[in-house]
Parts: structure tokens; C-alpha cells; sequence
């Protein structure tokens, strides 16, 4: 009987230590790319096949729990420094095959080879050079968290996100690995659609930042055609400039929202600069509620924020009736959030302050200090509709300098 009980008690701690396995296991699987190859054999295991490619990680990493996807190529590889100093660079000649539930971190490279080899940006560079014409480097499903890449010379579009709860953080889209040149000739650098919802690009840290820069068509294309794309939020990104956010590398337009996406939210923090056509453009009927707030907007080619064909409802923007450098009164949509910015031109580099307008539509604010050129303002109405931005109002502190029209 005591041995018995003893085999008893013994079992039960066998699948005692079993049950702790498995959910040590449920926490997922690393797989460590060791090589710029973009090849499959079918094995990510550098013991047996002798490498680990992108390719084969993220096949390995398909169902099942999160698993990381890690970097730690050595410097002999053979596209170390191939574009950049300091650059893994890995050659698309196919699209990515698409992820769903995993982290791809690139930030790995450095911490494993114990070197910061791009003090500029990431260390792994995912190129479309060797790709087709009209080809996406990387489709990706829902739920991955895709962190500090450069992903750059793509022929169509970067990255196509086609699925719900994605985090996109630290990457350079579009840009070369430093941050600072145009090298890709597609089309948008993210593309959000068919009904993907409640995705993050960008954060509110540094670390966040994604720099979308020197995309043909533009950096981020948000439309729905299927289901709803709605919920998505695009924060503290450089749009149209490099890695400092000062210097231009633009895009065609910098976001576009289209196609009936709705109650997306761009801001706070977003540099949106420097592109040759809208910074921000809302088209289309029932295209509303998306929300652009706290961001810095400036020297685009035509507006700052364009509602074209009912986007965004129309919404107007507010009225100035009085304004100094340091206050400013007038008219909005009822019960709106007007945002007040200075800065050189029609659009808003630097962000103030906000208030509300009143039941009758009266809004005023006092306590900022405009020390641009010109103070603008937005409205947002109370379903989340953002607005152009207002006619300037001179400030007086650099003296007021007529503004000439940008395309009207």
C-alpha cells in the first residue's frame, strides 16, 4: 500500500512537471535567423541544415503559440554592408510569406552580435530590389508586433497589413537604413484595407517611431472596401521627412483615408511633412469620423488636411474673429474641439493648445504663445470629424507675411 501510495503521489508529480512544460511552451517558440539568405529548405535549424533564413523562421513560426522571430547574423555574412555600413541587408525575390500572432523583432541583431553596427537606425534591412515589378514585399495578418526594420525598395507596396491588432513600431519604411535617402520606388510605404481594424503604427516614445519616407503615392493608404477599417492608430511617426524629422525625404501625399474607412485616429504626435501633395487627405463619401489631433503638419505641397468629396463629413473649420499672439476667439462647429497651431505657412507645425466651442458655437482660448508667423486652427466635431485646416490669422511676432495660395 505505501508503495502504492508512493507511485501515486509520484505520477501526480510527473504530470505536475508535464502540465509546467506545456505552459512554459505555450509562451512561444524563439527562432533566430542566422543569415541574409532568402532561401527554404524547409528547416529553420542551424544545427541540422546549417541556417535559419527569414523565410524559414517565419514558416516555422506559422500557428500555434507567439513565437519571436530574432536576428543574430554574423559579420562575414555575405550582405553585411551590401547597401549600408553596419546593414544585414536580406533580398526579396518573392514576397515575405505573411505572419499572423508573432513578434519579428530587428532590434535583436544588435543585442545579439553585441555591436550597435547603424548607430543611424535598424540593422536588418529587408529590400524588394531583387523583387518583380508591381510585387508587396510583406503581407501580414493579424495580432504581430513588427519592430525596428528597414524596409525599403519595394516595387509596389511595403507592407499590406490585412489583418486586425498589429503593432508597427521602430521601422524605417521606405527610406535607406540610415533614415536619410529616398530609395524606394513604390507605391505606399503601409497599406491598411479590407476591413483591418485597431492597428498601431508608431507610439508615443521615441523607440515608436516609425520614419515613412520617399514613397511614390504616399506614406500610409488607409481604405475599406470589405468590412470595416476603423479603429486604427497612427501616432508619433515621421511622415515625409527623415530620421530627425527635419529634413525632407517626402512622400506623394503623407496619409490618405479613402474608400468609407472610418473612426481611424491620426495623432498625437505625428511629423507630417515635406510631401508633395496633402499631408493629410480624407476623400470620399461616409469616409467620417477620423480624428486628426496634436500633430505637427507643415510645408506640404498642397494642404495640410484635405476633406475632398464629403470626407470627414465636410466638417468646417473654425473662424477667427480676434487673435493675438497670445489669444484667439471666434466660431466652430457646436460643442467642437478647436486645436490651435503657429507656424510659417497655412497648415500647423507647431500644436498650442485646445478648447471647446460653446452650445452656440463660440470658442475662446488665451495662455499659448505663437511665435511662428501664423496662427491656424482645427475642428473637431463631436462624431470625431477633423477639419481642414482655418485661413491663417498673422500673429504679429514675425510680423505678418501674405500667404500665397498653394493651389486654389
Amino acid at each position: 500500500m505505501k508503495s502504492y501510495a508512493l507511485a501515486v503521489v509520484g505520477l501526480i508529480f510527473l504530470l505536475w512537471l508535464l502540465a509546467l512544460a506545456g505552459s512554459v511552451s505555450a509562451a512561444g517558440n524563439t527562432y533566430t535567423v542566422n543569415t541574409t539568405s532568402y532561401t527554404n529548405d524547409g528547416s529553420c535549424d542551424p544545427l541540422s541544415s546549417g541556417d535559419c533564413t527569414i523565410w524559414e523562421a517565419i514558416n516555422a513560426a506559422i500557428g500555434g503559440d507567439v513565437d519571436t522571430i530574432a536576428f543574430d547574423i554574423p559579420f562575414t555574412d555575405t550582405n553585411y554592408g551590401y547597401n549600408t555600413t553596419g546593414v544585414w541587408t536580406i533580398v526579396l525575390t518573392r514576397n515575405l510569406p505573411s505572419v499572423t500572432g508573432e513578434i519579428v523583432d530587428g532590434t535583436t541583431q544588435a543585442m545579439n552580435v553585441v555591436s550597435d553596427a547603424n548607430p543611424y537606425g535598424p540593422e536588418i534591412e529587408i529590400s524588394g530590389e531583387g523583387q518583380g515589378s508591381y510585387q508587396t514585399s510583406w503581407p501580414i495578418g493579424s495580432n504581430n508586433t513588427i519592430k525596428g526594420l528597414a524596409i525599403n525598395r519595394c516595387s509596389y507596396y511595403c507592407l499590406v497589413v490585412n489583418g486586425d491588432g498589429n503593432t508597427i513600431i521602430g521601422n524605417y519604411i521606405g527610406t535607406d537604413a540610415t533614415g536619410s535617402t529616398d530609395v524606394t520606388d513604390g507605391l505606399s510605404g503601409i497599406l491598411l484595407g479590407n476591413g483591418t481594424d485597431n492597428n498601431v503604427i508608431g507610439g508615443p516614445s521615441d523607440a515608436d517611431r516609425n520614419v515613412i519616407s520617399g514613397l511614390t503615392q504616399g506614406g500610409i493608404r488607409i481604405f475599406q472596401t470589405t468590412g470595416n477599417t476603423t479603429g486604427n492608430v497612427i501616432q508619433g511617426n515621421y511622415i515625409g521627412t527623415d530620421r530627425t524629422g527635419t529634413q525632407p525625404v517626402g512622400n506623394g501625399y503623407g496619409i490618405k483615408i479613402e474608400s468609407e474607412a472610418h473612426d481611424n485616429t491620426i495623432g498625437p504626435g505625428n511629423v507630417i511633412a515635406f510631401n508633395s501633395e496633402d499631408g493629410v487627405w480624407v476623400h470620399d463619401q461616409n469616409t467620417d469620423g477620423n480624428t486628426i489631433t496634436q500633430n505637427s503638419i507643415h510645408s506640404n505641397g498642397d494642404l495640410g488636411i484635405d476633406l475632398t468629396n464629403d470626407g470627414n463629413d465636410s466638417v468646417e473649420a473654425p473662424v477667427f474673429s480676434s487673435h493675438t499672439c497670445h489669444s484667439a476667439s471666434g466660431t466652430a462647429p457646436i460643442n467642437a474641439a478647436v486645436e490651435l497651431f503657429t507656424g510659417p505657412d497655412d497648415e500647423g507645425q507647431t500644436y498650442l493648445t485646445t478648447v471647446f466651442a460653446d452650445g452656440s458655437g463660440n470658442w475662446s482660448a488665451s495662455g499659448f504663445l505663437a511665435d511662428e508667423t501664423y496662427l491656424t486652427a482645427t475642428a473637431t466635431d463631436t462624431d470625431g470629424n477633423t477639419s481642414e485646416f482655418s485661413s491663417v490669422a498673422g500673429c504679429g511676432l514675425r510680423g505678418y507675411v501674405p500667404l500665397a495660395a498653394k493651389r486654389y
